[in-house]
């Protein structure tokens, strides 16, 4: 089972408030319905690959409205095997439409009101009946985070976009397949998502699994980092040697002072030691103590005089 089923199986067996089911299906009517006319008025149909989905749909129109939907599946025998669930309810669809504050005079209207959806928890219970409906979210494990509501029409997408930012998630949206997606990147707002759907078990996996990558993430990164000092250490290193030994090469040693020769000396015998190595070594030799940038400034002054006479030359 996906990462995603597993959180709406969860999100599905949470027991909830009339009005927040009402506020749920509201979201899977509006994403997974489509309306039929026929000599014996008006129905509904939904269908959905999801079967835990298909079965709070039922129990939803069973609790709320008293009516018991007729079931049906259909097996895709050409690509994946998998099942497509089937709903139809023949009863009181319009009166269910016009609760769910669906039905407008030219059919399903693109969203509920504000009206409708008049606190927190009803906002949140449409937003998971959404997530419930065409929702997907990847497991923690890959290589990105995402989070993804197919909304179906622009209108309805910038709708769950306004939703979602009550919760300070930032939404954004795609077009794939002449369809707008509602989708969420950000790891931290993905497990606000989760959050707000009260998917526990989801969000425990979720956060472990990405505070072990942020984890190795930052390790990573500060070994790439510490790679890169030692790098810029050792070229460093051999930029000074080379100076040191041009001077000595040349005879310029004594244009430099007693205080640099002393320096210049100490990297021509320990080519690979680094900055505050040489300082140790200088006091134990001088017994003047000698910070790491003293150190800097002595080298710069000993590649200076060696490029100074390098020019020359050339």
């Amino acid at each position: 089972m996906s990462f995603a089923s597993e959180v709406k199986e969860e999100v599905a067996r949470i027991e909830v408030e009339d009005r927040v089911k009402k506020a749920q299906l509201s979201a899977i009517v509006k994403l997974l319905s489509s309306l039929n006319l026929s000599n014996t008025g008006l129905s509904l149909s939904l269908k959905t690959k999801n079967a835990v989905v298909i079965k709070t749909i039922s129990q939803y129109f069973n609790a709320l409205y008293g009516v018991k939907p007729v079931l049906g599946a259909i097996k895709d025998e050409k690509f994946d095997k998998s099942n497509t669930y089937l709903i139809s309810v023949d009863e009181q669809a319009r009166e269910i439409l016009e609760d769910l504050d669906l039905w407008t005079s030219l059919g399903l209207s693109q969203h509920p009101s504000m009206k409708f959806l008049n606190n927190d928890n009803m906002i949140k219970g449409y937003l998971t009946g959404c997530f419930l409906a065409t929702g997907s979210v990847n497991n923690p494990n890959k290589t990105n985070y995402h989070l993804e509501i197919v909304a179906g029409e622009m209108d309805h997408a910038e709708f769950i976009v306004k939703l979602l930012k009550k919760f300070f998630i930032n939404g954004k949206i795609t077009t794939r397949r002449n369809q707008s997606v509602v989708y969420v990147k950000a790891s931290e707002q993905i497990s606000d998502f989760l959050r707000l759907m009260q998917a526990s078990n989801a969000v425990f996996v979720f956060e472990d699994v990405r505070i072990q990558r942020d984890f190795m993430n930052n390790l990573s990164r500060l070994n790439n980092c510490e790679i890169a000092n030692e790098t810029k250490s050792l070229e460093a290193a051999d930029k000074q040697y080379e100076s040191v030994l041009y001077i000595l090469e040349n005879n310029h040693l004594e244009k430099l002072s007693q205080k640099d020769q002393e320096m210049a000396l100490l990297r021509f015998e320990n080519p690979e030691a680094s900055l505050l190595e040489l300082s140790k070594l200088y006091e134990d030799r001088t017994g003047t103590i000698l910070s790491k940038s003293g150190v800097r400034h002595r080298f710069n002054k000993i590649i200076e005089l060696a490029d100074k006479y390098k020019g020359r030359e050339q």
